[in-house]
């Protein structure tokens, strides 16, 4: 759990202040930060939660901290949105670009 001792550093709570919260022991909330442990689904939900912050975030897998908030993007809009995020950042540019072009075009 790469990013649970961060985050609980910057609420400048203790391991201790932590369990509390989560109702877990002081020991449990150590062996997550160390890497002995690993928590269960229903613990990491309840982590994620309770610093506001996505699965994805807590795991070390993305920089952005929290999910986008419920839109009105339909279904298609997502799956574009999801596909432009994934390309490096020249190729977010020519995507760009293109959209530009057909914007021009009217």
């Amino acid at each position: 759990m790469l990013r649970l001792k961060q985050l609980r550093e910057e609420r400048h709570l203790s391991q201790a202040g932590l369990a509390l919260n989560l109702n877990l022991s002081q020991s449990t909330v150590s062996a997550y930060e160390v890497g002995d442990r690993t928590p269960d689904l229903e613990t990491l939900v309840a982590i994620a939660q309770f610093f506001g912050v996505s699965l994805d975030y807590l795991a070390g897998l993305t920089e952005q901290k929290r999910l986008m908030a419920q839109s009105d993007l339909t279904p298609e809009e997502l799956a574009h949105l999801y596909a432009y995020r994934q390309l490096n950042r020249r190729q977010q540019e020519r995507v760009e670009a293109y959209m530009d072009g057909l914007r021009d075009r009217g």
